[in-house]
């Protein structure tokens, strides 16, 4: 039986899954058995670990050999090895052939499993995760190579692998499903983020299906965003069976569950649902800029369409001494942050290691040091140094506080560690700001989201082509408040989300 499980906005969907999990396993099925499929090694690793604790006498890895992706599934169940898939040694011999210039990526997969980044490459894995002929989808990519370019490098990456016997990410997808019987037979398949999957994924959870008696499939078609990576929602909102809408949120209040409303009752093809809000009014305001936007205590979450919109905030943040972060990325980096805190222990008379004091000579100012010594090609990696020990031996000049020795740091960085300081913000704690993509920010949420509404010209454009997947895109804006979302209204009237 196939079980559909909606979860709107912060209603415990994978909550629901992991206690369907500890369901199956209290009703005496086996680990084995069980399969739950995510779309991080991370999100499955949780399942497993939280039925691990629940059930301590199931312990190991072979208790729960699937809860892992699907691209994980594959490359267990066809028996590969790490050799036989595509290395980033490959990538370059191969990028040499075709003459492109990549980047490799790790997928967050499997240990080792990796992908290269490369337009051209991009678009004819985008064909094949979307199960499109190549010359259909190069027309609709609209590419601006030729199409025997495209062809030719297509035909040289397929030529490469087969002379090689080597596999890529996406050829798991593609030789698994051509041999569904290696698949386990289980009495439990749960997958999770339903909405995300690509025609190509949805083919090997169908023959897990066949092979299963009951089967959760969860997501919420409302925040299907990634459409433009091949994302296939229709195949989940015409997939037959029981639905359930997981009703209650635990984060949204009610006024921005409004408007949640309000903006998804205009995309045309979608489950219906109908859910509650927290008992919380929560906060709604509207901003002709940013400027006006009142930075309270809390958790916040900048949220706009592209990155290029994100750019500006980066300077007024940091004038207000905001410590912020961006792609996992902080708003002071780790070698200036490790240089002002090593000088600072300095100064308190306590030692530090050889790693921090290199930190410290790259921006120490010219009158700080002698001649000569800024290589420390004299100094041990192995010792702890102390000021004296660097005044000593190392030609150190100064010991005068961190923003008038270490000079090398722009005076614009050095203004915005002595506004952060000032505000008494701990250099070294997690940041409470961070600024986003929309895409970048799904399933993340904050106590207060400022929601930039401005489009380019080019994405305006998508109300007029795909209109949901513009509405889905505000939808999961809108939805990561907790408490109070800022909405910042575009430059350009004819530019911007429509609310």
């Amino acid at each position: 039986m196939i079980h559909k499980v909606f979860g709107p906005p912060g209603t415990g969907k994978t909550t629901f899954l992991l206690n369907t999990v500890e369901k199956e396993l209290d009703s005496g099925i086996l680990p084995i058995d069980i399969g739950y499929f995510a779309f991080t090694r991370k999100a499955a690793n949780e399942a497993k670990d939280r039925a691990i604790i629940k059930f301590p006498n199931l312990q190991g890895q072979t208790d729960f050999p699937w809860f892992r992706t699907l691209h994980s599934l594959a490359y267990r169940c066809l028996g590969v090895k790490q050799n036989d898939m595509m290395s980033p040694e490959h990538y370059a011999e191969f990028g040499k052939l075709a003459r492109l210039d990549m980047t490799i990526e790790e997928t967050g997969e499997e240990e080792g499993f990796v992908k290269a980044n490369n337009p051209i490459l991009n678009e004819i894995n985008l064909a094949r995760i979307k199960k499109l002929d190549l010359r259909t989808h190069y027309n609709y990519s609209r590419l601006a190579i030729e199409w025997w370019h495209f062809e030719f490098v297509e035909r040289t990456y397929r030529k490469y692998k087969e002379e090689h016997m080597l596999l890529d990410f996406t050829d798991l997808l593609e030789n698994i499903n051509l041999e569904p019987e290696r698949l386990p037979k289980l009495k439990t398949v749960i997958v999770d983020e339903a909405q995300d999957l690509s025609p190509i994924q949805w083919d090997l959870v169908k023959n897990l299906i066949d092979r299963s008696e009951d089967t959760y499939i969860a997501g919420d078609d409302d925040q299907a965003i990634y459409s433009w990576a091949g994302a296939d929602v229709k195949t989940f909102l015409e997939l037959p069976g029981e639905v359930r809408v997981l009703d209650k949120s635990y984060r949204i209040p009610k006024s921005v569950h409004r408007l949640a409303d309000r903006i998804s009752s205009q995309i045309k093809r979608r489950q219906p649902k109908s859910w509650q809000a927290r008992e919380e009014e929560g906060e709604i305001h509207y901003h002709n800029s940013v400027a006006s936007v009142p930075m309270e205590e809390g958790s916040w979450l900048f949220l706009a369409a592209a990155n290029y919109l994100i750019d500006p905030l980066h300077p007024w943040l940091k004038a207000q001494g905001v410590l912020f972060e961006r792609n996992g990325n902080r708003s002071i980096s780790q070698n200036i942050l490790s240089a002002v805190l090593g000088w600072e222990s300095l100064r308190k008379g306590n030692s530090i290691s050889f790693p921090v004091v290199e930190q410290i000579y790259k921006h120490l100012g010219a009158d700080g040091i002698k001649r000569g010594h800024k290589s420390l090609k004299t100094a041990d990696p192995e010792k702890l140094y102390t000021m004296k020990d660097l005044k000593e031996d190392h030609g150190l000049l100064t010991d005068a506080i961190w923003h008038e020795a270490l000079t090398r740091i722009a005076e614009d960085k050095r203004d915005y560690i002595i506004a952060l300081l000032r505000r008494g913000i701990k250099l070294t704690s997690t940041p409470q700001v961070k600024l986003s993509t929309i895409h970048g920010a799904k399933g993340g949420e904050a106590d207060h989201v400022v929601f930039f509404l401005d489009l380019s010209s080019k994405f305006a454009k998508e109300y007029d082509i795909r209109p949901d997947d513009m509405y889905r895109l505000a939808y999961v804006a809108a939805t990561r408040s907790k408490k109070t979302l800022h909405i910042v209204l575009p430059e350009y009237a004819d530019r911007g989300f429509r609310l």
